[in-house]
C-alpha cells in the first residue's frame, strides 16, 4: 500500500470510530439498563458477567459498524476537501477516482467484520446471553422476594412475605396461595421459613414453622380441609427456565444451514433473516460508495456538516431498507428484493455520483446555507449592537480588547473580551460578550448533536416497529404522531448527553485553536470562562424539571398508547389494577387481602372474590370469605356478596361456616375508588401524581422501591447537566488538541459511564439494596465530586 493510502485510510479510520462509538452507544445504551438490572437481582460469577457484556456487542456492531463507514468516509474525506488536499492530490497527477483503492480497502475490512458478526458471533453471542440470563435469573430467586409485596413470578402460586432478613435467607409472615382449575385451592400460612435455593433443581426449598394449611375445593363449598403443622419442608417450582430452555432457537440464533433448510410457516421469516445478515455487511460497500462522491466535493461547515450528511443517509437507507423488509414479510415483493432494496439504491445513487468527483464543483445553495449556519459570521451585527452598548457604559478608558497572540509554532489564538479594561480589570461584570460568544458555540453544537441523536434513536426505533406497523398496518397519522411524542421523551433524555459534548467540542476546539491562552492572556480566568456555561446547565436543568412536571408525561402517555397500537397490543385501561392480589386499607385489628378474578369499576362489581382476614401479629388466618359476586351499594356505604359462604378459624380449627345467597360484612368498608388505581409508569407521570401514586399502592401491598427511584430521579436526573458540564471543562483541555473528535469520543465515553454508574444505582435501589433517595442521587454526588475535583485542579 502507497503512503498516500495508508494516509487516507488513516484519516477514515479516524472519523470512523468517532461514528462507531457514537452509534454503539446508541444502541448499546438500552440493553446496558437491562443488563445492569439483571446484574443487580442476580449474581454472577466474574466471567459469566464478562460473558453477558461481550455478548451484547456482535448485535450492536452489526448495525453500528456499517454507519461507522458512512461517517469515515463522509468526514474524512470531507476534511481533506475542506483543506484542499484532495485538490492538491489531482495538481500532482492523482485523479480521484484513486481514492477508490484505500476507501474500498477499507470498506472490505469492514465488510468483512460485520459479516463475521453477523454469520457466527451475531448468533453465538444471542444464544449465550440467553443461556447465562436464564442461569442467573434463577440462580438467587429468594433475594428477589421484596417484603410485603405479592410475587407472581411463580408458576401457579403467588407468595407473600411480611419481612425479609438481611440475607435473604430467613423469612417471617408467609402467605403462600396456590391455584387449581377453578381458583384458589390451597393456601398455606407460617409463621417462619428459612430458605435455600436449589439452582440445579430450579426450586426454591422452603422449611416452615408454625403454620397451617388450608384446603378448599370450589365446586364444593361444604368441605374444607384444615390442618396445623410445627415443622414443614415445601419445593417451590422456580419456572421459566426449564420453559424457556425448551423452546427452539429464534431465527436470531439460528445458523444459516438451518435458515436454509426451513420449510412451513416460517420460511418466509427464516429467508428474511438470511438475507438480512448478508445484506447489513454489503452495506459497508454501499455506504463508502455512495460517501465518495459525497464526502469529497468542497464544502465548509466540517466535520459538523459530514456528521449531518451521515444521518441524512443513516436515515434514507433504513427507511427503504424497513420498508422492503415489511413487503418482503408480508409477501407483496420477493424476499431478496425487499431486504437488498437499501443496498441497490445506495449503490445506484453512487453509480450515478461516481463520474463528478473528477469535476471540482463550487458550493451548492445546501452546502452553502449550512455553512452560514456554522459560521459566526451573521452575529457581527448583534457583536456591533453590543460592543457599541459597552462602549458607551465603560469609561473612556475602557475599551474592547481584541487579542491575537502568535503561540507556539506560529498558531495564532484569537479571542474577543468586550468589557475588560487593559492591564487593570480582570474580572469584569456579568454577562459580557465573551459569555455571548462562548454560548452561542455551544448553543450551536448542542443543537446540531442533540437533533443527530435523537434522529439516530428514532430511526433504530423505526426500523425495530416497522415490522409491526406492516403487520398491524398502523396508519401514517399514527405512526408520525408516536414519533411526535418521542421526540420530548428523547429531547429530555439526551439532552444532557448533548451538553456534555457540546461542552468538550466547543472548549476543545478553543483549545486546538489557542483561543482559551488568548483569553488567559487578556487577563480572563477559565473559572470566568465556565461560568456562563455553568450558567446555561442550571438553566437547562430547570427547563427539563418544568418540562417533567408539564408537558413530558402527557407526551409519554401519548406515545405509550400509540406504541400499543403499532405494537397491536390492546389500549392500555388506567383504572385496573395489574395484579389480582391487593391488601385492604390497614386500619383495624385485622389485615385482609383481597383476590379476585375480576373488578369492573364502571359498574362497581366483584367477580369471584376471595378476602382473607389474617391476624397482624402472629399471621394466622382468622377469616375467609368467598363471594361469587359482589357489588357496592351506596346508601349501605358497604359490599353486598351474593353466593358465598363465610369461615371463621380459632386455634388451628373452623370454629363458624355461614354460607349464604345475600350477605353483608361491615368490615369490608373500603369503597371502589379504593380498587380503583391507575396503573402508569413512572415516566408518565409528574413529581406531585408520582408520589401520591407511590403512597397508595404502597398501602395496597404492591412493590414501590422502583416508583421510589424514579420519584428521586425525577429531580437528580436534570441536574446532572450543569455536574457534567463542570466535568467536562477541565475534560476538554486535556483533549483540546484533537479539537471537536476529540470532544465527541470522550464525551460519548464519560456517557457511558455515566448512564452504567446511573442504571447500576437505580437497578440496585429497585430490588431494595440500597435507600431510593441514595441510588437516585449517588450518580449525581459521584461526578459532583469528581467534576469539583478536577474543576480545582485546572490550570487557569
Amino acid at each position: 500500500m502507497r503512503i498516500i493510502d495508508r494516509y487516507i485510510c488513516l484519516e477514515i479510520l479516524s472519523a470512523a470510530f468517532l461514528g462507531l462509538v457514537i452509534c454503539t452507544f446508541i444502541f448499546f445504551v438500552p440493553q446496558l439498563v437491562q443488563m445492569m438490572d439483571l446484574l443487580v437481582r442476580h449474581s454472577g460469577a466474574p466471567w459469566e458477567i464478562a460473558l453477558l457484556f461481550v455478548s451484547a456487542f456482535p448485535a450492536v456492531l452489526s448495525f453500528s459498524l456499517p454507519i461507522s463507514v458512512l461517517v469515515g468516509v463522509l468526514i474524512g474525506l470531507g476534511r481533506m476537501s475542506a483543506d484542499s488536499e484532495l485538490i492538491a492530490m489531482n495538481a500532482l497527477g492523482m485523479p480521484s477516482r484513486r481514492l477508490l483503492v484505500p476507501i474500498g480497502i477499507f470498506a472490505i475490512t469492514a465488510f468483512g467484520l460485520t459479516l463475521a458478526m453477523t454469520l457466527w458471533l451475531g448468533p453465538a453471542s444471542v444464544r449465550t446471553m440467553r443461556n447465562l440470563e436464564d442461569r442467573m435469573r434463577t440462580s438467587q430467586v429468594s433475594s428477589e422476594v421484596q417484603p410485603r409485596v405479592f410475587d407472581e413470578r411463580f408458576p401457579t402460586l403467588v407468595l407473600y412475605v411480611q419481612d425479609v432478613s438481611a440475607a435473604a435467607t430467613r423469612w417471617r409472615g408467609i402467605f403462600l396461595a396456590e391455584f387449581g382449575a377453578e381458583g384458589v385451592s390451597r393456601l398455606t400460612l407460617a409463621d417462619e421459613a428459612i430458605v435455600n435455593a436449589d439452582q440445579g433443581q430450579g426450586k426454591l426449598e422452603l422449611h416452615l414453622s408454625n403454620g397451617s394449611v388450608h384446603e378448599y375445593s370450589p365446586g364444593d363449598p361444604n368441605h374444607y380441609g384444615l390442618s396445623g403443622f410445627a415443622q414443614r419442608d415445601l419445593s417451590v417450582e422456580l419456572g421459566g427456565a426449564e420453559n424457556r430452555n425448551s423452546l427452539e432457537p429464534t431465527n436470531a440464533e439460528r445458523s444459516l444451514h438451518d435458515l436454509l433448510r426451513e420449510r412451513g410457516p416460517n420460511e418466509r421469516e427464516a429467508r428474511v433473516e438470511f438475507n438480512r445478515r448478508l445484506a447489513f455487511p454489503a452495506a459497508c460497500l454501499a455506504f463508502a460508495f455512495v460517501a465518495l462522491p459525497v464526502g469529497s466535493r468542497p464544502r465548509r461547515g466540517g466535520r459538523s456538516s459530514g456528521m449531518l450528511t451521515a444521518v441524512a443517509i443513516v436515515c434514507g437507507y433504513y427507511f427503504i431498507f424497513t420498508v422492503g423488509a415489511g413487503l418482503a414479510r408480508g409477501g407483496s415483493v420477493p424476499v431478496w428484493a425487499g431486504i437488498w432494496a437499501a443496498n441497490l439504491a445506495m449503490g445506484l445513487t453512487g453509480l450515478l455520483l461516481l463520474p463528478k468527483i473528477e469535476q471540482m464543483y463550487e458550493e451548492g445553495r445546501l452546502s452553502q446555507s449550512f455553512a452560514k449556519l456554522s459560521d459566526f459570521s451573521h452575529w457581527s451585527v448583534f457583536r456591533r449592537t453590543l460592543v457599541a452598548r459597552t462602549r458607551a457604559e465603560e469609561n473612556a478608558e475602557t475599551s474592547p480588547v481584541s487579542a491575537e497572540l502568535r503561540v507556539g509554532n506560529g498558531a495564532t489564538g484569537t479571542a474577543v473580551a468586550a468589557g475588560f479594561p487593559r492591564g487593570r480589570r480582570k474580572g469584569g461584570g456579568f454577562p459580557q460578550f465573551l459569555d455571548f460568544y462562548l454560548l452561542r458555540n455551544f448553543l450551536f453544537y448542542f443543537a446540531l448533536l442533540l437533533v443527530a441523536f435523537i434522529l439516530l434513536f428514532e430511526v433504530f426505533t423505526f426500523f425495530d416497529l416497522l415490522n409491526d406497523i406492516a403487520r398491524h398496518r398502523t396508519g401514517m397519522v399514527e405512526v408520525v404522531n408516536y414519533f411526535r411524542y418521542l421526540c420530548c421523551y428523547l429531547f429530555y433524555q439526551l439532552a444532557p448527553l448533548a451538553c456534555l459534548v457540546a461542552i468538550l467540542v466547543t472548549l476543545g476546539v478553543m483549545t486546538k485553536n489557542n483561543e482559551l491562552v488568548a483569553f488567559k492572556a487578556a487577563g480572563v480566568s477559565l473559572y470566568r470562562i465556565a461560568l456562563p456555561l455553568v450558567a446555561i446547565g442550571i438553566v437547562f436543568a430547570t427547563g427539563l424539571v418544568l418540562l417533567d412536571d408539564t408537558y413530558l408525561p402527557y407526551a409519554n402517555q401519548r406515545q405509550n398508547e400509540l406504541r400499543n397500537i403499532i405494537r397491536g397490543r390492546p389500549a392500555q385501561t388506567y383504572f385496573r389494577p395489574g395484579r389480582q392480589w391487593i391488601f385492604g386499607d390497614s386500619a383495624g385489628t385485622n389485615a385482609k387481602i383481597y383476590e379476585y378474578q375480576l373488578f369492573d369499576p364502571d359498574r362497581q362489581l366483584f367477580g369471584d372474590l376471595n378476602v382473607f382476614e389474617l391476624d397482624p401479629q402472629t399471621f394466622t388466618l382468622r377469616r375467609r370469605v368467598y363471594a361469587a359476586r359482589a357489588h357496592w351499594e351506596p346508601q349501605q356505604n358497604a359490599w353486598v356478596l351474593e353466593s358465598g359462604w363465610v369461615r371463621d378459624f380459632d386455634r388451628g380449627e373452623v370454629t363458624h361456616y355461614t354460607p349464604f345467597p345475600v350477605y353483608e360484612l361491615a368490615e369490608l368498608d373500603e369503597p371502589p375508588s379504593y380498587f380503583r388505581r391507575e396503573v402508569r409508569q413512572a415516566f408518565q407521570m409528574n413529581w406531585w401524581t408520582l408520589r401520591k401514586y407511590i403512597g397508595t399502592l404502597q398501602q395496597a401491598g404492591f412493590d414501590v422501591a422502583g416508583l421510589s427511584v424514579q420519584l428521586q430521579k425525577k429531580l437528580s436526573f436534570p441536574l446532572i447537566a450543569p455536574i457534567i458540564i463542570m466535568l467536562a471543562i477541565p475534560f476538554s483541555i486535556l483533549v483540546g488538541t484533537r479539537g471537536a473528535l476529540g470532544g465527541v469520543v470522550v464525551g460519548v465515553g464519560l456517557g457511558v459511564v455515566y448512564w452504567a454508574v446511573a442504571a447500576l444505582f437505580e437497578a440496585m435501589g429497585a430490588v431494595g439494596q440500597l435507600p431510593a433517595l441514595i441510588a437516585a442521587w449517588s450518580p449525581d454526588a459521584i461526578f459532583f465530586f469528581l467534576g469539583l475535583y478536577f474543576f480545582l485542579k485546572m490550570p487557569t
